[in-house]
């Protein structure tokens, strides 16, 4: 299923309704000017024509307000007394609703575009080992991830700024590189985004438990159980920030 074509459509769809009812409404109020037999029937079956219902505008007010302005149509259409200013009314408040309703919808829509745009599929690896670093990224890459990998505190600051990973992925223990400082500015630099820090280590012991406890990464793996395991670790990760 092609999830951002049918996004598409269905904006599509949401903006040619959007555009269809206010021009209805405008219509229909420029008509009450001078209304006509013909100029009020007709207005009616567009008011009826119009299934706010089907669309993603279809709020239960909105399809209300519809029904509203249709039966205050039929009225002024079947020449009942006082009709002319509900049926004004019902339309007003008829576009006033829709005008809301569309601009709650591109802002709802405005913030999943945002948030899936920050949510790449993106990994930052940092590894002293260049060894173990290209076994990882190989391994992300073939699972459809943009990778960078980098094997100094230099490298891997310059990354956080200029990649914006969604995953970090460091060991614990490299030489010139504090594993704290460098979490600490990936959640800073990714303040307001869906982040992940994972952390892996050939070491065991208390220094590494003090270091974790400091840390407080979102999962531990022990390089000792391999890297399908690390891997493994990364991708469920992913798939449960991503749901």
């Amino acid at each position: 299923m092609d999830v951002g074509r049918i996004g598409v459509e269905a904006a599509a769809m949401s903006v040619e309704l959007f555009e269809t009812g206010l021009s209805q409404i405008a219509g229909g109020l420029a008509a009450l000017c001078a209304p006509t037999s013909n100029s009020i029937e007709q207005l009616a079956r567009d008011l009826e024509g119009i299934d706010f219902s089907a669309s993603q505008l279809g709020r239960a007010d909105l399809v209300a307000s519809a029904r509203e302005a249709e039966v205050a149509t039929r009225a002024l259409l079947a020449g009942t007394v006082d009709a002319h200013v509900p049926c004004v009314q019902a339309l007003h408040r008829l576009g006033n609703l829709l005008l809301l309703a569309f601009v709650q919808l591109a802002e709802t829509r405005s913030v999943f575009v945002e948030s899936r745009r920050r949510l790449e599929r993106k990994i930052l690896v940092v590894d002293d080992s260049r060894v173990a670093a290209i076994a990882l990224s190989n391994a992300f890459v073939a699972r459809d991830f943009l990778v960078r990998s980098v094997t100094t505190m230099e490298e891997a600051l310059a990354e956080l700024s200029s990649f914006a990973p969604t995953i970090l992925v460091s060991d614990v223990h490299m030489p010139n590189l504090d594993v704290g400082i460098l979490c600490r500015n990936f959640r800073v630099l990714s303040e307001g985004r869906p982040t992940r820090v994972v952390l892996v280590s050939a070491t065991t012991g208390e220094e590494l438990q003090g270091r974790l406890d400091e840390v407080k990464p979102d999962a531990f793996v022990s390089k000792m159980s391999g890297t399908a395991t690390v891997i493994a670790r990364v991708i469920e990760i992913w798939d449960a920030l991503n749901s």
